[in-house]
Order: C-alpha cells, then sequence, then structure tokens
C-alpha cells in the first residue's frame, strides 16, 4: 500500500464494517481505518458473544434437543440460572438441527468481487441448514428488535450475498432469518427471502458502498469521513467524546495509565 492511500487495494467489509458506515462514516474511519481505542463504552458485547459462544458449543457437541446435554453444557460454563436457559429453551422450539440435510454452526464465508471496485466481504453465520430445497442462514439475536424487517438490514444483506453461491450451487433457494432468543420479542423468526434479481441488487448496493468509501479515503485529508452530528446516533458511538462532530460531547473514558513505582 502507497504511503499517499489510507485504504487497501482490495478493501475488505464485513457486517459490522458496514453498519458502522451507514451510522457514521467518521464511526468508520475510526474503527476500520485507523484503528483508534475506544474512548467512550455505547455497552458491551459480552453477553451476546458468550451466548453465541454456548449455542456453537451445544450444537457441535450435541443437540439443543438434548435436555441432559444442554443442561450439562450451560452448568460447565457457569450459565445454568438466569435468561440463558429460557433463551436456549426457546431456540431448541425453533431449531431444525434433527431434520436438516447440513447442519453448520459459527460458519465463516468470505467472497471476492473481482469487478470495480474490487473487494472482499466476510462475516461469520451463526448457523447455516439445508431444509426442504431451502438454504437457511440463522442470524441469533440477544438483544432488542433493532430492524422491523430484516430484508432492509444491511447487514442480513451481505449475509444473504455471501451465502448465495453455496445456494447457487446446491440448486436451492435463499433464505435469512433474525431469531430474537430474548423472551420479551414474542414473534417468528423474521424472514428475507433475496431471489436473483434482489441478489444483483445487493452486488450493486455493495459496489457502491465500496466506491464511496475510496472517495472518502481520497478525501481524508479534507473531511472525506464527516461525523453525522445526530444526538440519537452518537450517544451510542465509542468515539463520541474526541469527535469534532459529536452532537453529544463529552470527556475520554480511555483507562488511566498505571502510576510508577518510585521506589
Amino acid at each position: 500500500m502507497s504511503k499517499d492511500r489510507v485504504l487497501p487495494e482490495i478493501l475488505g467489509i464485513s457486517a459490522t464494517s458496514l453498519s458502522a458506515w451507514s451510522r457514521c462514516p467518521r464511526l468508520y474511519l475510526n474503527s476500520y481505518v485507523l484503528g483508534t481505542p475506544r474512548s467512550d463504552s455505547s455497552g458491551s458485547p459480552d453477553f451476546g458473544t458468550f451466548v453465541h459462544a454456548l449455542m456453537h458449543q451445544i450444537h457441535t457437541t450435541g443437540s439443543c434437543h438434548d435436555s441432559e446435554h444442554v443442561r450439562d453444557v450451560l452448568e460447565g460454563y457457569g450459565a445454568d440460572t438466569g435468561v440463558v436457559p429460557s433463551m436456549i429453551e426457546r431456540h431448541a422450539e425453533r431449531c431444525p438441527s434433527e431434520n436438516a440435510l447440513m447442519g453448520r454452526h459459527e460458519h465463516q464465508l468470505a467472497r471476492f468481487y473481482p469487478g470495480a471496485p474490487r473487494f472482499i466481504a466476510s462475516g461469520r453465520l451463526d448457523a447455516i441448514w439445508r431444509l426442504d430445497g431451502v438454504l437457511e442462514v440463522r442470524d441469533y439475536k440477544t438483544g432488542g428488535k433493532a430492524t422491523e424487517r430484516v430484508a432492509d438490514d444491511e447487514r442480513a444483506r451481505l449475509q444473504a450475498w455471501l451465502a448465495a453461491p453455496i445456494a447457487s450451487r446446491l440448486n436451492l433457494s435463499l433464505r435469512v432469518r433474525y431469531e430474537h432468543l430474548a423472551a420479551e420479542i414474542d414473534d417468528e423468526p423474521d424472514v428475507f427471502e433475496p431471489g436473483p434479481e434482489e441478489l444483483e441488487e445487493i452486488q450493486e448496493e455493495l459496489c457502491a458502498t465500496v466506491a464511496a468509501i475510496r472517495v472518502a479515503g481520497q478525501a481524508i485529508s479534507t473531511g472525506g469521513f464527516p461525523g453525522v452530528a445526530d444526538a440519537a446516533i452518537c450517544q451510542r458511538c465509542d468515539y463520541r467524546s474526541i469527535c469534532p462532530d459529536s452532537a453529544t460531547p463529552g470527556v475520554p473514558t480511555w483507562p488511566e495509565p498505571p502510576e510508577e513505582d518510585s521506589t
């Protein structure tokens, strides 16, 4: 990479980086270009990561429909009390693993787009199944419901684009579902079933996004990654106290360096 280029020749994109870009270009700059340490805490993702790890362990070492196996795993992780058991139980009611011809969990995919602009998209799919002529991608959600339509979420659209070659190779239609595990969200998993035309639209959207990021990179010295200055977005940003465009400025919460021992 040349010294005057801030972005690599082949840009890497993911669900999280696309989400950051759509929320605020400066958030994308801090997180995915500069790698700036977070100056503010907007909440820990540890619980969601923990539940995903449990789901992976349960499915790769046994079945979520085996209550004794589930209990052993939960006890081993110290998660046999609280809300987690009810989340796993709720999932088991919706899990097709025992009827699926193909079942994979925490499956990493990457796809290269060789056109212009070139990019590599990657993502980790929580689960992927082959069911009744359908390749189903399942995304587990442990928090609140962030979108009414999965089809409108750029993260789900990227997942669909990543999984599309597998569905095509197996001559299957494609489905992306968001499965909300929290008991207070009482609905069936949201469904997104893109056809060939919509998958082509997604590819065009990804190309347009990569092109826009490249334009911002070329103009970085003149504000190519502007902040949105929106209080609703800024108040949840990990860089709100150091961003010149922040609508909710504050004091950075970087950890204090340890005091030197004078003895």
